[in-house]
């Protein structure tokens, strides 16, 4: 674990495990714009076996435990507070389009269409993938997916 001399490691507390380095790396930039310090844990063998964090729980954003609550709050703002960007007819083509939003410095998540408990103001008709992000951010993602079109890759 790194250490950054800010953080007393005897209070800090799990504010939301990742699975890609990347993905911390943005929460922990979201955390430090809302003035919440953070740091990642991960156990990839000094960066040499990433494949480490993957099988067990992945890269951890700490915070400290009395940033806890607004920690996880910025990173998963209610749902109500996110909008639907663009529709995918499957996962592959939301993955793509969530990994430009993600590049773009955006955090988007992924809903199954098929998925229980939908939105009723997000649904349409049959089942898909939806890509949500802030509504602070929605114009933004909208303008990196019309400058970069999610394309699938070519082998």
């Amino acid at each position: 674990m790194a250490y950054n001399g800010l953080m007393d490691h005897n209070k800090l507390v799990l504010a939301q495990a990742f699975g890609s380095e990347a993905e911390a790396d943005l929460a922990k930039s979201m955390l430090e714009s809302a003035g919440i310090d953070s740091m990642i844990q991960a156990d990839t063998a000094g960066g040499m076996r990433d494949h480490l964090a993957w099988s067990g729980f992945g890269f951890k954003v700490l915070v400290r435990d009395e940033d806890a609550a607004t920690a996880r709050e910025v990173l998963n703002p209610p749902e109500s507070q996110l909008v639907l960007v663009q529709a995918f007819g499957t996962q592959a083509e939301a993955d793509l389009a969530q990994g430009a939003v993600l590049e773009a410095g955006i955090v988007a998540t992924i809903q199954d269409g098929s998925a229980t408990g939908w939105r009723p103001d997000v649904a349409r008709s049959g089942s898909g993938f939806r890509l949500l992000v802030r509504k602070e951010d929605a114009a933004a993602a909208r303008e990196v997916l019309n400058l970069n079109p999610p394309t699938e890759p070519t082998h």
